[in-house]
């Protein structure tokens, strides 16, 4: 790939009505998959992928337990970022519509180089993030079956998500649209409990404490909020899916970006208020925030454990519909690896093959769903989430630059869609990723560390070398299939 290349589209007449095939083909890129999923269905997948109920009921205490009941203030000021963020990629999404998500953004704007780590950063969360989610089924089924072996659960739940994501992507989004109004339905329900039985002084929220041995509370500062706030990026992470989902989705280009931005504020929403409402609906903040289950605390101590069984269901279902989505869009970006040759040969050409009946990436989602199976069988407790979110916030950052430098350095582009505002998004989400960045732990810092520097390593030594082959340039690729079929047809002549 080639930084930001001449658009066939640029410097003409600013148009709303570009296609996304035609933007694909522009992008030097044949379409391969099936375009069978309409916008709703787009914003289904996404939104199933992120399951803002499970986010909030297994990743929200982990910043529960990082910033005690400033972890409201976290989910905020992560929701500032995440809104901006939603803006970069739904411009940048628009423009460069293609599977591959992230990655091919930055490849394009910032370079090989860049694009590549980016590429590399999510190729480790597509390892880490569904295995995350699904590791929580199998204890929440086990509070209603304690005989049930927690990971033999969860891994038959991967199992069975790998099978429905091998098939249509128009299949999968019918059975993910039912889920998740079932999932908004429950959150609703816990946003009506909250509020209906609170508690504690509003101040809870803005004068923040966290739980100490004891089982009483001490104030917190600033800096443990930042700390947490890369926790709530993670909780809020997915709604770029839909720029991945993008080479099905029918419509014009401008499309994904609704996609993104409407994904967005149901994640941010259907989170950060249950939050606040659970905080304010606690019995005892020291018994809420040192409970292994605090929401679970709040729901039996406001309805029994009548209540607490309604929500197990649903949440089971919701970690289901999230595994299934999540393995959908990450063999989608591991099909556009393939398809840009960023692995060797074999493994490369093996990722892009696509089913002749349903027009899906079922090798890739088989890799997916194969390397989630494994991490979840022989995982003991659910994966951190401080070291994944630290990878979110690079990428972040990353796609941020990419929106500032991208409309500097080729202001005359076509845009399919234009955020509003900018410099200022771009500029706040970077502002706040770097805060965020900084405040996290260093084991953590190392562990991405340690991954750019395998990144950069195999990139110097293996792609770097095969740039002929490997890690591919489409454009290049097409320009020189159309001058070898030119110069063809003038020797047959």
């Amino acid at each position: 790939m080639t930084t930001e290349p001449d658009n066939p589209r640029a410097h003409q007449g600013e148009t709303d009505h570009v296609s996304g095939e035609e933007e694909l083909e522009h992008l030097g890129y044949e379409q391969q998959l099936k375009r069978t999923l309409s916008l709703v269905g787009n914003v289904a997948l996404v939104v199933a992928g992120i399951t803002p109920a499970t986010a909030l009921l297994i990743i929200g205490p982990v910043a529960l337990t990082q910033a005690g009941t400033g972890a409201f203030w976290a989910y905020l000021l992560a929701g500032v970022i995440a809104v901006c963020m939603a803006l970069c990629f739904a411009e940048l999404g628009a423009l460069y519509p293609t599977a591959g998500g992230q990655y091919p953004i930055a490849t394009r704007v910032l370079g090989k180089e860049l694009g590549f780590l980016v590429l590399l950063n999510y190729a480790v969360l597509a390892v880490f993030i569904p295995a995350s989610i699904a590791l929580g089924f199998g204890p929440y089924l086990a509070t209603l079956f304690p005989a049930i072996d927690p990971n033999v659960a969860s891994t038959a739940v991967v199992i069975g998500a790998t099978g429905l994501a091998m098939l249509s992507i128009s299949d999968n989004a019918w059975v993910t649209k039912v889920a998740v109004t079932l999932e908004l339905i429950l959150l609703g329900g816990l946003i009506v409990l909250g509020l209906s039985s609170v508690r504690q002084p509003v101040s809870a929220l803005f004068d923040p404490v966290a739980a100490t041995p004891a089982g009483t509370t001490t104030a917190i500062g600033f800096a443990l909020i930042f700390s947490a706030v890369t926790t709530g990026l993670f909780s809020y992470n997915g709604y770029d899916a839909a720029i991945t989902f993008s080479e099905e989705t029918e419509g014009e280009a401008k499309e994904i970006s609704r996609g993104v931005m409407v994904s967005a504020f149901i994640s941010i929403f259907f989170q950060l208020v249950p939050l606040g409402a659970v905080i304010l609906a606690a019995p005892d903040l020291g018994k809420f925030l040192g409970a292994e289950a605090p929401f679970t605390y709040v729901v039996e101590s406001v309805i029994g454990p009548t209540g607490n069984v309604i929500v197990t269901i649903g949440i089971l279902i919701a970690i289901f519909s999230a595994v299934q989505a999540i393995i959908l869009a990450f063999a989608r970006f591991l099909y556009a690896t393939g398809r840009d040759v960023a692995w060797p040969m074999g493994a490369s050409t093996s990722l892009t093959r696509v089913s002749d009946r349903f027009g899906s990436p079922w090798l890739a989602a088989l890799v997916v769903g194969g390397l989630t199976a494994v991490l979840t069988f022989f995982s003991g407790v659910v994966l951190a989430v401080t070291f994944t979110g630290v990878l979110i916030a690079v990428n972040y950052g990353l796609i941020a630059v990419s929106a500032l430098v991208s409309r500097m350095r080729h202001p005359g582009l076509v845009r399919p869609w234009r955020m509003p505002l900018w410099p200022l998004p771009p500029a706040v989400a970077l502002l706040g990723v770097g805060i965020a960045i900084s405040q996290q732990r260093v084991i953590d810092l190392l562990i991405v560390a340690g991954i750019l520097a395998a990144g950069a390593v195999y990139y110097i030594l293996f792609l770097r070398p095969r740039g002929a082959t490997h890690w591919r340039d489409p454009e290049g690729l097409s320009a020189a299939v159309q001058t070898e079929t030119a110069q063809s047809g003038q020797r047959e002549a």
